[in-house]
């Protein structure tokens, strides 16, 4: 406002001033004013609530940083976990297993690895072997994270 007001005074007394001298003291007088104008807020600045306010701005940022993070973490080890069991669900199909794949991912990796896997169907004990040897090589999952349950096929 202040800004506004001297930029205002500095035009009509820049029109009102008489060609030559007068006009070239008026406009040094109304840039000084507007200088003043603009720089006066700055003095007036309250240092201990700027410097708060930055503080506050920064640890929200960093709050939503981590929360970012974090659901971007959970987002990865959903399509993980979906990709893993259908990769899963295919091989078995080209085994000629019918089944359900249900993939559990390491929550506490940093990053998200299958670790347990649910195979829900009515399989042999040689599909299962053949299924668990390809589960193994694939994915490094061992037979002791490898369940199996009985059950029809949705």
């Amino acid at each position: 406002m202040g800004v506004t007001c001297a930029a205002m005074i500095l035009a009509l007394a820049e029109g009102l001033s008489p060609a030559g001298g007068p006009k070239r003291a008026a406009r040094l007088a109304g840039g000084l004013l507007l200088l003043l104008a603009v720089v006066k807020p700055l003095l007036e600045l309250d240092g201990s609530a700027l410097t708060r306010a930055m503080t506050e701005y920064r640890m929200d940022a960093e709050w939503s940083a981590r929360e970012m993070e974090e659901e971007n973490k959970t987002l990865m080890m959903d399509i993980i976990e979906a990709q893993s069991a259908a990769y899963i669900q295919d091989k078995a199909a080209a085994l000629g297993i019918d089944c359900q794949v249900q993939v559990e991912a390491d929550e506490a990796a940093e990053y998200p690895v299958p670790k347990i896997v649910t195979i829900t169907g009515n399989l042999t004990r040689e599909e299962k072997e053949k299924l668990t040897k390809q589960i193994e090589t694939d994915f490094a999952i061992p037979a002791d994270r490898q369940y199996y349950e009985s059950g029809g096929t949705e």
